[in-house]
């Protein structure tokens, strides 16, 4: 993206009034007038590319991860310890608020609000700003629609209905706004990602680090997924005598018509020439690599982050804050043992770690590998620029001060390009939606329709770039549910799924388990209990801020707080 020009916004939402003096005293030079941005393409479209940056990108102190069972932090505090303890409270949301470690950062509700505002001021300055083409101007009317479907999305995940505005709040209007219910929050997420794409909107546009036609497609493919999953249409059975069902769910008995549609969006992106990127014949590799190109065909929107544009967190930031101790990094988010357990072997039967323990590593997963270093593993460790490949042993220089799970991660870290902490910076973007996540809608929406053939179909093809056997055609009914589950657990690790997965298919207690790890003497591996955690239903919801129902006294609280 590129580097963005400054402008005078006064920032408030829902959670923020207040003015800052030194906007009133604003040097000529310095920043833009409203006037002036509007007036100007060019600051009209850094305005927007501004918007872009309230996309979240997960990897900070801690990652989303770590907030359920595919990580562990090892710097433990309120952050996390919270969420992985069902202990949130109004007036303490962990990482679901502002925080120092930046945790779930762009999805705290003040940051996402500030964002949709800067989308209302668009659509109410657009009519009138100087673009010197009427179809630039439709274009990013697309891309403004869709980047305020992505916010709503955001909240919907957290909270379920939240307060649907379109319109520009000023400093004197009613704060006071309801909470919309589940199904109309749903409706405005999908009108604007169906405006992104009216009249062919996004349909010239290749930047893939905008909005795209597919990247509506996709979102509106997991929106949809979403709004058919479990949770939202028991009509809040499972939070006995709340008084207000309509706001975290659905009240209508149609779940198969949204699975439907989540149907149809999954293979309208399909049909759109998107492909699993398989270069590579060795399928570890080729997985692996998949997160390493600066481009392609399985990207379907990516965020790039450099030096110049977040100076501090950039891509590889994982690779010296989650890495290896040994290599450079710092290991403050570790695979878990649960995670590391979800990969098959390779001949497609289900891991028994008691009765593989003697080797436990052996033909597994070709994404296994890609994925996550264990004892023995292959790597490099960090000499002055120059690497020099050894292997990880868990209990010795990697351990962490004897903190350690026994796993590291080893996706989206280049093992040639990044030199961790001291060395050059990783080029590559972030994958925000992917191909194989829009596959696995398609099969989840399948199976839910009881499609099974066209669910395997989908699967199937992920399983083949991943070098790993078909699901063969006997395999039906829970069984190819339980199947689909484990594939998208294994496939979409530690890309900012798992935590809503679990919430929306109700199996939140048996995800907040213990976390376990892995240790050896040299002989023999023992799977180990590292952390205890612990569920309660409340926490399929984050609670609303206390502050938040202090200065909206109009919302009304998530059920369990």
């Amino acid at each position: 993206m590129k580097k963005f020009f400054p402008y005078i916004l006064l920032t408030f939402t829902l959670t923020v009034f207040s003015c800052q003096d030194d906007y009133l005293e604003t040097k000529p030079g310095e920043q833009y007038d409203d006037a002036t941005i509007w007036s100007n393409q060019s600051l009209v479209e850094s305005f927007v590319f501004n918007i872009y940056q309230g996309i979240p990108y997960p990897y900070q102190w801690y990652t989303s991860a770590s907030l359920v069972d595919e990580a562990v932090p090892i710097q433990n505090d309120g952050v996390v310890t919270r969420v992985l303890t069902s202990t949130m409270t109004p007036e303490e949301q962990a990482a679901f608020t502002n925080n120092w470690a930046a945790c779930m950062e762009n999805w705290w509700w003040g940051s996402v609000y500030s964002h949709i505002r800067a989308c209302n001021l668009f659509f109410d300055r657009i009519g009138d700003a100087s673009i010197k083409t009427e179809a630039y101007r439709q274009q990013l009317i697309g891309e403004v629609h869709f980047l305020r479907g992505y916010f709503y999305y955001l909240l919907m995940a957290q909270y379920g209905g939240v307060p649907l505005i379109n319109y520009v709040v000023n400093i004197g209007d009613n704060y006071n706004i309801p909470r919309n219910p589940f199904a109309l929050t749903i409706d405005f997420i999908i009108a604007d990602l169906d405006a992104a794409i009216t009249d062919n909107r996004l349909d010239s546009q290749v930047d893939k680090t905008r909005a795209t036609k597919g990247a509506a497609l996709a979102l509106k493919s997991r929106v949809w997924l979403y709004a058919a999953s479990d949770l939202y249409n028991t009509g809040a059975s499972w939070a006995a005598g709340y008084e207000h069902p309509e706001l975290i769910s659905y009240t209508d008995g149609n779940q198969a018509q949204r699975y439907q549609k989540a149907k149809e969006a999954a293979e309208a992106a399909m049909n759109l020439g998107y492909s699993l990127y398989n270069i590579d014949t060795d399928p570890a590799k080729n997985f692996q690599d998949l997160f390493l190109q600066m481009s392609s065909d399985e990207q379907i929107f990516i965020t790039k982050y450099d030096k110049v544009n977040d100076p501090y967190w950039a891509t590889d930031f994982i690779a010296w804050v989650y890495g290896t101790p040994s290599y450079g990094g710092w290991g403050l988010n570790q695979v878990t043992g649960n995670l590391a357990n979800a990969f098959e072997n390779a001949n497609g039967t289900a891991f028994d770690f008691e009765t593989q323990k003697d080797d436990p590593y052996m033909n597994r997963d070709p994404r296994f590998y890609a994925t996550i270093l264990h004892n023995g593993a292959s790597w490099y460790i960090n000499s002055n620029g120059s690497f020099t490949e050894t292997t990880i042993d868990i209990n010795g220089t990697d351990a962490n001060g004897g903190n350690t799970t026994g796993y590291y991660i080893k996706k989206f870290i280049s093992p040639t390009e990044n030199d961790y902490y001291f060395g050059t910076r990783q080029p590559q973007p972030y994958i925000q939606i992917r191909y194989a996540e829009v596959l696995l809608n398609y099969a989840e929406a399948c199976l839910a329709l009881g499609e099974e053939g066209l669910a395997r179909g989908a699967l199937n093809q992920i399983r083949e770039r991943a070098g790993m056997p078909d699901i063969p055609d006997t395999e039906g009914g829970s069984d190819l549910l339980a199947r689909y589950r484990n594939e998208r657990r294994v496939e979409l690790a530690w890309e900012n799924h798992r935590f809503f997965d679990v919430r929306r298919w109700m199996i939140a207690e048996e995800a907040y388990g213990p976390a376990t790890g892995v240790s050896y003497d040299g002989t023999t591996y023992t799977s180990e209990v590292f952390e205890q955690r612990s569920w309660n239903n409340s926490h399929y919801f984050i609670p609303m801020g206390y502050d938040e129902m202090q200065k909206n006294t109009a919302l009304i609280q998530n059920p369990g707080y």
